[in-house]
């Protein structure tokens, strides 16, 4: 794999597992220097730890990317590890447990969109000055094509995948005269069991869980779930010089998802 990012300094959210976990291999990959945040200490320290490998150290922040104080530490950190910073991948995110309009608890609501929409401007706004210094920054965004669809039984993470998706409009406009170029991805259904639901449930419950999705992912054009690696690739792409002039774009990696004029299916969160 070509180093396309040597030199590159990275900060990707939530990335103690799952997709975010993979996007920091990317980076890696392709030759950045990468930084990971999460609330999970224990799984981000181990994490951090298998992603260094060979390498430069893979450097893991807790933060809590719904709480200003926590942003602001962390951007700390980044200024004191890195000196700047070059990209900043917002993929820190959580769903309810999906009890539709009428089921879901307020406190659940705010949670949802502290975390996803609250949180993706904390951390944009933090790194705006950090991205605009060297005229050449560029952050990715974490949406969901239920940002754009809606998704049955889910209006908190639909709204704020939604919120996500329009956000990243405003910061490219925003960020394009400074350097800054800002581009969301919209995964389908991905291999990748959020916030590790699934390991909470007795095995059937579970085994179930798993069937739902898998049914619900087959609707999908490419009948299969997505894997993190290929959320991450994307990621790479959008990051990379070769998209120096791809700014403001929402980039939908769901099997042909969104191509469907009609599509109806069991509601389950995507990513």
């Amino acid at each position: 794999m070509a180093s396309t990012l040597t030199g590159q300094r990275a900060l990707v959210t939530g990335a103690a597992g799952g997709i975010g976990a993979a996007i920091a291999h990317r980076l890696r990959a392709e030759g950045a220097r990468v930084m990971i945040a999460d609330v999970d200490v224990e799984r981000g320290t181990r994490t951090a730890l298998e992603l260094s490998g060979d390498g430069p150290a893979c450097v893991f922040q807790a933060a809590d990317v719904s709480d200003e104080g926590s942003v602001e530490a962390l951007f700390a950190r980044v200024s004191d590890e890195f000196g700047g910073l070059d990209i900043l991948v917002n993929n820190a995110g959580v769903a309810e447990s999906g009890g539709g309009v009428t089921g879901v608890p307020i406190s659940e609501w705010r949670r949802v969109m502290d975390v996803n929409v609250t949180g993706t401007f904390l951390c944009a706004r933090a790194a705006f000055p950090l991205l605009a210094a060297g005229r050449a920054g560029a952050m990715v965004n974490l949406s969901s094509i239920f940002g754009v669809t809606g998704l049955s039984a889910f209006p908190a993470y639909s709204a704020a995948k939604g919120a996500i998706a329009n956000l990243t409009r405003q910061l490219a406009i925003e960020g394009g005269p400074r350097g800054i170029r800002v581009n969301a991805v919209l995964p389908g259904y991905v291999d990748n069991d959020m916030g590790d639901s699934r390991s909470l449930l007795d095995a059937e419950a579970a085994a179930e869980s798993l069937r739902q999705r898998e049914a619900a992912a087959a609707r999908q054009p490419a009948g299969r779930q997505c894997s993190p690696d290929e959320i991450a690739a994307a990621v790479a792409f959008l990051v990379a010089p070769d998209a120096s002039f791809v700014n403001g774009v929402l980039l939908p990696v769901d099997g042909g998802f969104l191509a469907q004029g009609d599509w109806r299916g069991p509601g389950q969160a995507a990513s």
